[in-house]
């Protein structure tokens, strides 16, 4: 019994700590009257950022590569089998 009473408390408790650092408001902004901020802010220190930066808004710039034809393809094949035949005539 007890070995799962402190089972079942360590899981509470890992749930719990999960939300409050999980928590946030989709206007990114602290509020004093939530419980779960007032105890994120207290315990984890850990304030809501002030402004989020969405990724819509920074300008995304890429480059492409750019590789010449002939570096992808080799006229040499190369093989590991030695070859010991003698030479084909026809």
């Amino acid at each position: 019994m007890r070995n799962f009473l402190s089972k079942y408390v360590g899981i509470v408790l890992f749930i719990a700590t999960m939300m409050g650092s999980f928590h946030h408001h989709h206007d990114a902004q602290q509020h004093n009257d939530c419980q779960v901020c007032t105890v994120q802010s207290t315990i984890f220190d850990a304030d809501t950022p002030e402004k989020s930066v969405y990724l819509s808004e920074l300008d995304i710039f890429h480059e492409g590569i750019v590789t010449p034809l002939f570096s992808l393809h080799s006229n040499q094949l190369i093989s590991n089998v030695n070859p010991r035949a003698p030479p084909k005539i026809s």
